[in-house]
């Protein structure tokens, strides 16, 4: 057995190719084989099935990215893979098996963490202090929010030199290289009512060597989403994404210049100035590659702004966002100005007509409908006399009119867009 890179799975060769090659002779039983397990992976699953004949049970990450009950991560630096096995046991505490390679490539159970509370709510693997060896990053899942935060290193040959260096409590965690010294930070989200904060953790072979914090927006009451991303000069940022009550969703952003955290979204009010309605998160809207942050008014106008690292935010676009049909327009032209956007629905559908106003009363003239035809007769309403089709889907065709002649149809085919189910529900 080789000693490293035998694979779980053996890959089938391409029946197709094989068939067509001169001389080759493929019986009806090679051809609908199935994969052969490798030996590792046989012998792998054999130690892990001791552990289960023990009374344990495949408990997998209940979030996160990395959310398969076995998975293979190279943690000490060597090239080999470590395999780790999330279970519970027969008392359901959740613990992470970990089994790494020996001289002969056969697996053996090197150390067992047994951990906290009810599950694994997520794992992800990285290095924080710049060894060339991965760290083990586990949120255990307690009670309601509260999850405990812990940091394992594997060490070398000796199971004694694994170590815990961090165990700290935590909402949700983020690992990305914040403060851009090309080593990874450890982002803490702890929501704690008007004390809720981001710290930020930088370690040594020896444990946390640092922890800076800056806080979070006061009163907000779940953390939704939590993102990495670039402000508009290419800075390093954080994006954090909070319900604030019922009022709607904000985004505090945080940097890391010289190893110091702040919120450079915070104002004198105790809160980031980013409020908008539920279900609307931060997006790359201009293709820049940095994420602008929505701000609305309780409507569904939202202008969008891209910040820089002093925290000054700079309009990029403005869109109607029309969450109840899935679609955004981005404004352009007489859009931009003071225009009212009314819904209605009609027979098969719905639609949306754009009025110009003055003064924000009195209405100048209607200058665009966008409709979004859910009926069985949609392409032929799409198609009706004035109209011209935008997109077709599976469920609604989405067509437009226009009712002035300082638009073209190209500026609303170019500008309409669907939202995808990512934007509500803010995995991006």
């Amino acid at each position: 057995m080789k000693r490293h890179g035998r694979r779980f799975l053996t890959l089938l060769l391409s029946v197709f190719t094989a068939a067509a090659c001169a001389g080759c002779a493929t019986s009806v039983e090679e051809l609908y084989s199935l994969p052969q397990m490798s030996e590792e992976y046989v012998q792998l699953q054999e130690l892990i099935s001791q552990r289960i004949g023990e009374g344990s049970a495949y408990a997998a990450p209940t979030g996160g990215r990395n959310r398969q009950s076995i998975q293979l991560r190279d943690l000490d630096g060597d090239g080999a893979a470590e395999a780790l096995a999330f279970l519970v046991d027969e008392t359901h505490t959740p613990t992470v098996c970990i089994y790494r390679l020996d001289e002969g490539g056969d697996y053996y159970p090197y150390v067992i963490i047994t951990g906290y509370g009810s599950a694994v709510a997520s794992v992800d693997y990285a290095d924080l202090n710049g060894d060339g060896a991965a760290e083990l990053i586990i949120a255990w899942q307690g009670g309601g929010d509260i999850r405990l935060l812990t940091v394992h290193s594997l060490g070398g040959n000796d199971r004694q030199d694994q170590q815990e260096l961090l165990s700290v409590d935590c909402t949700d965690f983020l690992v990305c290289d914040l403060d851009g010294n090309g080593v990874d930070d450890l982002l803490d989200i702890r929501l704690a009512g008007e004390s809720s904060s981001v710290a930020m953790y930088t370690l040594t072979g020896e444990g946390p060597a640092a922890s800076v914090t800056a806080p979070l927006s006061g009163r907000i009451t779940g953390v939704r989403r939590a993102a990495s991303g670039l402000l508009s000069d290419g800075t390093p940022a954080l994006f954090v994404e909070s319900e604030l009550g019922q009022e709607g969703l904000v985004t505090d952003v945080f940097t890391a210049p010289g190893g110091e955290l702040f919120n450079i979204t915070m104002t004198p009010l105790g809160r980031s100035n980013t409020l908008r309605p539920d279900g609307i998160f931060s997006a790359d809207m201009d293709g820049d590659q940095s994420p602008d942050v929505p701000v609305g008014d309780g409507g569904d106008r939202l202008t969008w702004y891209s910040l820089d690292p002093s925290g000054a935010m700079t309009p990029t676009l403005s869109t109607y966002y029309n969450a109840e049909d899935g679609w955004y327009l981005v404004l352009t032209g007489p859009l931009t100005g003071d225009v009212l956007m009314e819904r209605h629905y009609i027979d098969g559908g719905s639609s949306v007509m754009f009025t110009v106003m003055s003064d924000g009363t009195t209405p100048q003239g209607n200058v665009l409908v966008i409709y979004t035809l859910t009926g069985s007769d949609r392409q032929e309403q799409a198609e009706a006399e004035g109209r011209f089709v935008l997109l077709q889907e599976e469920r609604a065709v989405y067509a437009a009119q226009l009712l002035t002649d300082s638009l073209t149809q190209q500026d609303i085919m170019d500008n309409f867009h669907l939202i995808y189910a990512e934007w509500q529900s803010g995995d991006l």
